[in-house]
């Protein structure tokens, strides 16, 4: 298991021995926070052998853990125990407030939220006419998407030329077209498209399949207006992702960091970012402090350091 800062789990027994006597409601919700972060720690899922495994942990290290800080300064130690404190808490807090909802999720559940929906997808429309989809409910929706660029027509182009807000395309019998032809084939009668953002050579948007035609102002359109903005978000956070995976290909102190933190703390990468920033702002420094001081540790420690405990 990932190696233990003795200072910061002594301290977080510590609080749950004292707590764990007190009957009001508001000791026994931190006791909750302090086992739900002893959980992190250590790595248990229940309370009672989380508590057991960091005492165990405790005893076997000793009260200043084996090795300790690249840094052997008291000063670097206390900072050191801060910020690994600070980064568990926070870490405790993100898998408490549960997971945020992936483009995936976004257009699956499209597909049971919106009355007479086939399905949804997430699209870039390019300049030269291609298609590039991040996001599909199924396979000849991602079909269908495609066919798009190939045919030049679809709700894709007209979000295009439009520019922002939302557009219904329709998809009567008779309407002439590749795309119209191979939708109405699939059970599609009406696609609703939201724009959600413009690129320098291309814009993307969120598509909603729908079995009927649907007029404006309906309550299908204003949820899909709704789970456009929360594919926006998701979008948002796929971006940040790839970023943060340039940063980890980047032999530097933000990118140690970032992958010490996520493996420690069981959390993805762009998360792991988020939760080093956030600390440096409840600590009163700055990312690369923080990145720094976890990259200076050496965690995880090569073998055969004498740091991985006996």
């Amino acid at each position: 298991m990932p190696m233990v800062d003795v200072a910061a789990l002594g301290r977080l027994v510590a609080e749950y021995e004292a707590l764990s006597p007190s009957r009001s409601p508001e000791a026994r919700q931190r006791l909750r926070d302090v086992c739900y972060t002893i959980g992190i720690y250590t790595g248990e899922a229940d309370a009672v052998r989380a508590v057991a495994r960091a005492r165990t942990l405790l005893e076997r290290h000793g009260p200043a853990g084996p090795g300790g800080p690249a840094d052997g300064s008291p000063s670097a130690e206390r900072a050191h125990a801060a910020l690994l404190t600070e980064l568990g808490e926070l870490a405790a807090r993100e898998h408490r407030s549960g997971s945020t909802p992936t483009l995936h999720d976004v257009v699956q559940l499209t597909r049971v939220a919106v009355p007479d929906c086939v399905g949804a997808a997430v699209s870039t429309w390019h300049d030269d006419g291609s298609v590039e989809t991040f996001a599909a409910s199924s396979s000849y929706l991602l079909a269908l998407e495609r066919a798009q660029g190939e045919a030049g027509t679809g709700p894709l182009p007209r979000v295009r030329r439009q520019g922002e807000g939302q557009v219904v395309v329709r998809l009567d019998p008779g309407r002439p077209g590749r795309f119209a032809d191979r939708a109405r084939r699939c059970g599609v009668r009406a696609v609703a498209s939201a724009h959600l953002r413009t690129h320098p050579h291309g814009c993307t948007a969120f598509s909603a399949y729908l079995r009927t035609p649907v007029e404006p102002g309906t309550p299908a359109l204003g949820l899909v207006e709704a789970l456009a903005l929360q594919a926006s978000a998701a979008l948002d956070r796929f971006a940040l992702a790839r970023a943060v995976a340039d940063l980890l290909d980047r032999r530097h102190a933000t990118g140690l960091a970032i992958g010490i933190t996520a493996e420690r703390f069981g959390v993805p990468p762009h998360a792991a970012l988020n939760l080093l920033v956030r600390a440096a702002q409840q600590l009163g420094t700055d990312l690369d402090t923080v990145s720094r001081r976890l990259a200076a540790d050496g965690w995880p420690p090569p073998a055969g350091d004498g740091r991985s405990g006996s």
